[in-house]
């Protein structure tokens, strides 16, 4: 079986309230819509890397924290 990683909104929420973002501020802070921010953590879309990048540096963590592992 091989293992892949892909991003997770679950801890994008996670990181988000452990910072004390609500989604309208956290996408205020990066530039985009709380909508946006509520499709990432609902696994409705996922964020494109230059906007991973901005998430990682505004939660203070590595983009790779954002992302889980999933055995196919």
């Amino acid at each position: 079986m091989a293992t892949t990683r892909i991003f997770s909104g679950a801890k994008l929420r996670a990181r988000r309230e452990a910072a004390g973002y609500t989604q309208d501020a956290l996408g205020q802070r990066i530039g985009t819509r709380r909508t946006n921010v509520c499709r990432w953590e609902n696994y409705h879309r996922s964020p494109q890397p230059p906007t991973l990048r901005q998430l990682a540096d505004v939660l203070g963590c590595e983009v790779g924290d954002l992302f889980e592992a999933v055995t196919k």
